[in-house]
């Protein structure tokens, strides 16, 4: 029988391909990374949202692990922002709640205080990741309310100051310089008007600035490491633009502008240098004198189209597309002119933990996930599992009306993955751009951060 089904299967290629639509269209997403963050305390450890999970790897990208949407919730997620706090723990913003995960990724818990709120954005403080803000959009009376959380263990949260009227969050950002200080970047209750709040005692009051001229959308990208004012916002509509404020969002300078949506965005280590890109590449500007400090001058451009960039002192990390680029993560070390290959989604495998962790119903799931991407089907699992007793899980699989057995052919041929990958990123960009023409998409808070 076993021969029988694999001979079909090879016959009728066409049913590889159909599978793969289908089980890429069931989890509703084209497989993709979308955010990148570095365990501040261990630099070999990399957590990776991808869209149809969470990635991550223990020895700098020499290996990876796939936890599944439903290890966290139930329901799944779509896009969620996530940081890396201490203890290598995974917090992660989701539209009920914030969800704490443990540094395997096994086990999950809620933060009681937010239940049911919906969590747009997070941020760590570099250097002291305990310290961690949550924001999220609450509705009072029908209206939009901002909220603001703390924590300075990484365990305890508490509110930050009240409620915050007339106002849906966007992104939250922390100046290293001066914990104190943060901006939040939002926009009224009516989803017309971009601002910027400012707080210099961690949330307890507000001073709210002005965005950028004729720009709606704003949404914060990073502050400067040693000056606490300089501070980038990115903006997606009437068209993509990077900005920086060198007195505390006060006013702004235009740096850069861009065709398409600058979708990754990361600062250098010290602030001199900013790596932006989009699906038409990246550029890197580096910080010139005079001009107030604001002045940037182009140093490197790449053609490689990017999902989401992060910058630490290990390299300039990029989330790229396996179809178009090779890989799904790279790493450059030499400002962005080569990246070298750290994921491809072939080499992925399940999370492996305890037999009663929220994340052990990663396996039962791995299998259609596995020949979606074209990595193997068979699972490595602790003894504490129910797998077989030689220590691997061998799951037969039925794709598109056409059982292959995925220990026989553990890997979905590459021609006929890439040739799917590439179809379903058409069908992506098309549906993209349909969404980026109209306003309201935008307006009802879809974009996630991707630095």
């Amino acid at each position: 029988m076993r021969f029988g089904v694999a001979h079909l299967c090879s016959i009728a290629s066409w049913c590889v391909l159909a599978g793969l639509a289908s089980a890429v269209w069931a989890n509703g997403r084209y497989p993709a990374a979308g955010q990148l963050v570095v365990d501040p305390a261990d630099s070999r450890h990399i957590v990776v949202r991808a869209t149809f999970g969470l990635l991550q790897s223990f020895d700098a990208g020499s290996t990876w692990s796939w936890i599944c949407e439903e290890a966290v919730s139930p329901d799944g997620f779509q896009d969620p922002e996530i940081t890396v706090t201490t203890g290598g723990r995974i917090d992660m913003g989701l539209p009920d709640g914030l969800a704490i995960g443990d540094r395997s990724g096994c086990q999950w818990t809620r933060v009681p205080s937010l239940v049911n709120d919906n969590v747009i954005d997070l941020v760590a403080l570099a250097g002291a990741p305990a310290t961690v803000y949550a924001v999220a959009a609450v509705t009072v009376n029908g209206a939009f309310n901002g909220l603001v959380a703390g924590t300075t263990d990484g365990v305890s949260w508490a509110l930050n100051g009240d409620l915050l009227p007339d106002t849906y969050p966007l992104t939250i950002e922390i100046a290293p310089s001066r914990p104190q200080r943060l901006y939040l970047g939002a926009e009224d209750g009516d989803l017309e008007t971009g601002f910027i709040d400012v707080s210099d005692d961690g949330g307890a009051s507000w001073t709210m600035h002005d965005g950028p001229a004729g720009v709606d959308s704003v949404y914060l990208s990073a502050v400067d490491p040693q000056d606490p004012d300089r501070v980038y916002l990115r903006s997606y509509f009437p068209q993509g633009s990077l900005y920086v404020s060198e007195d505390g969002a006060e006013t702004w300078s235009l740096i850069d502008e861009s065709d398409v949506p600058l979708t990754g965005f990361a600062l250098s280590p010290d602030g001199q240098q900013i790596a932006a890109g989009g699906t038409n590449g990246i550029t890197v500007l580096t910080r010139t004198a005079g001009d107030g400090g604001s002045a940037f001058a182009v140093t490197t451009t790449s053609t490689l189209p990017v999902n989401c960039l992060t910058w630490t002192a290990s390299g300039l990390f990029a989330c790229a597309d396996e179809a178009t680029s090779g890989f799904t993560i790279g790493v450059s070390t030499d400002g962005a002119r080569t990246f070298a290959p750290l994921l491809h989604l072939a080499d992925l495998t399940p999370v492996s933990c305890a037999a009663d962790a929220p994340a052990t119903s990663c396996t039962a799931l791995w299998c259609s996930t596995a020949t979606t991407i074209g990595a193997s089907c068979a699972v490595q699992v602790d003894a504490a599992s129910d797998a077989e007793s030689d220590g691997t899980l061998a799951v037969p699989t039925q794709i598109g009306g056409c059982a292959c057995d995925a220990v026989d052919s553990p890997r979905t041929p590459g021609i006929l993955l890439a040739f799917a990958l590439m179809t379903f990123r058409v069908r992506r960009q098309f549906r993209t751009a349909k969404a980026t023409t109209t306003r309201s998409t935008k307006k009802l808070g879809n974009y996630a951060r991707t630095d």
